[in-house]
């Protein structure tokens, strides 16, 4: 996956970093691990460091950013089995209408719920996520795309088959829940710059009721601002990380659409329609 430096940054200023009094403690500790890794002797403290200027600004950098990110990180996405004594998901649904009265109020139950996603995103964006791919293993068959290849889902369907579809989660907010039914196992969890992602297959053959046997997932989640990005489909793992691999992601210049109301749960399934 394509991530410029510039979204990485997008929050940090260093123009409005404080990095507070000089520290000679903290900049003998930074040359020392510096010097570590270098493979050079440590030098004695009354004696002039001998490295480059730049590469000690470039260390003094990462030192700021990295607190930086820190202060800024908030955003994060939680998973969770169902407890096998107490199985059942639930959650609630609202709509309201122009007045502000509330209607059509529901619980939501997932009875085969196998995977719950529970997002914290303390300051929910105006804006949706947008991405364009690279690297597709077909044509999409649904799915519109802008000049530049911009869009918010592509759908690919071949009558007997769900080979993938990637498609950005607008509905996201602080404590809102998101499920994945069947059997499902995490294949893998790791950090692609901000981004946490999560591989996922889920065996539906026991499931009552289900199109097809198995499906896998990524999930995107951008850490440093909130965005859902939900690649799945029937096909391999390898094959749709390598999609993931292949994607441009930003914010869109569009506002976010507002949707009549609030849900606190939903599902993540692959599915036509």
């Amino acid at each position: 996956m394509k991530t410029r430096i510039s979204d990485l940054v997008a929050d940090c200023c260093p123009a409005e970093v404080d990095l507070g009094k000089p520290d000679e403690a903290l900049a003998l500790r930074i040359t020392g691990k510096v010097r570590e890794r270098l493979g050079a002797e440590a030098a004695p403290p009354h004696r002039r460091s001998k490295l480059p200027r730049a590469f000690l600004l470039a260390a003094a950098l990462v030192l700021a950013f990295g607190t930086a990110a820190f202060a800024l990180a908030g955003y994060g996405m939680n998973l969770r089995k169902p407890a096998a004594e107490d199985p059942l998901v639930s959650g609630f649904r609202y709509e309201e209408v122009v007045d502000g009265k509330v209607w059509n109020s529901e619980i939501l139950t997932y009875p085969d719920a196998g995977m719950v996603f529970t997002f914290s995103c303390p300051e929910e964006s105006s804006h949706a996520a947008e991405f364009r791919c690279f690297w597709l293993p077909r044509e999409a068959t649904e799915g519109l795309t802008d000049e530049e290849g911009w869009t918010k889902r592509l759908f690919c369907d071949t009558g007997s088959r769900i080979p993938y579809c990637i498609e950005t989660c607008e509905t996201i907010r602080d404590g809102s829940q998101r499920v994945i039914n069947g059997d499902v196992e995490v294949i893998k969890e790791e950090h692609w710059d901000s981004w946490k992602v999560l591989e996922l297959s889920s065996d539906y053959t026991k499931l009552p009721i289900s199109a097809y046997d198995r499906a896998n997932y990524i999930l995107l989640f951008d850490e440093s601002r909130g965005f859902l990005v939900v690649i799945s489909g029937e096909e391999e793992l390898e094959t749709l990380e390598h999609i993931a691999r292949e994607m441009e992601i930003r914010e869109s210049e569009e506002p976010k659409f507002v949707y009549p109301g609030s849900s606190g749960i939903g599902i993540l399934d692959l599915g036509r329609g």
